[in-house]
């Protein structure tokens, strides 16, 4: 999926979610969804989260394959459990909520995510053209979800 199509999808996740675990900043929550939301690609160079990571997403870039080890379930079990340990669940869950958004959004590509890597290379994948007809279908249902989520908040 296209960076913008992530967003939706991480803001969408945040309506869902956000409810979860109360007793937090939300605003906090909702960038840590969408930051979980674009992170994982931070592992290709030609991302806008990469590009915006400076010299940190040059360096990840050489050293990882897109959509490994940041796509990786095993990975985010280790960043939440950090932020859990630092942060709480509240956070933690942001977080990992907006990193499920992405690869819901990369599962459905054909190019898919393995979400045990680095212990197996088994691939889970879909139809869908990453900037196709069908994404940007999806994108549209997503924006009125949002708009259905946001006219319901009032």
């Amino acid at each position: 999926m296209l960076f913008h199509t992530h967003i939706l999808f991480g803001v969408v996740m945040y309506f869902v979610t956000r409810n979860v675990f109360p007793g937090g900043n939300e605003i906090l929550f909702f960038l840590l969804v969408l930051v979980g939301s674009v992170i994982p690609d931070i592992d290709t160079k030609w991302s806008k989260v990469n590009q915006w990571a400076g010299f940190v997403g040059k360096i990840i870039a050489f050293f990882s394959t897109h959509r490994g080890l940041f796509h990786s379930i095993i990975f985010y079990a280790i960043i939440f459990w950090i932020m859990y340990t630092f942060f709480g669940v509240y956070y933690a869950f942001a977080l990992f909520a907006g990193y499920l958004a992405h690869l819901i959004g990369d599962v459905i590509t054909p190019m898919g995510v393995s979400p045990l890597y680095p212990f197996s290379k088994w691939k889970v994948r879909g139809p869908i053209k990453v900037g196709g007809l069908v994404e940007n279908i999806i994108l549209i249902l997503l924006i009125l979800l949002i708009a259905k989520y946001l006219i319901g908040s009032f």
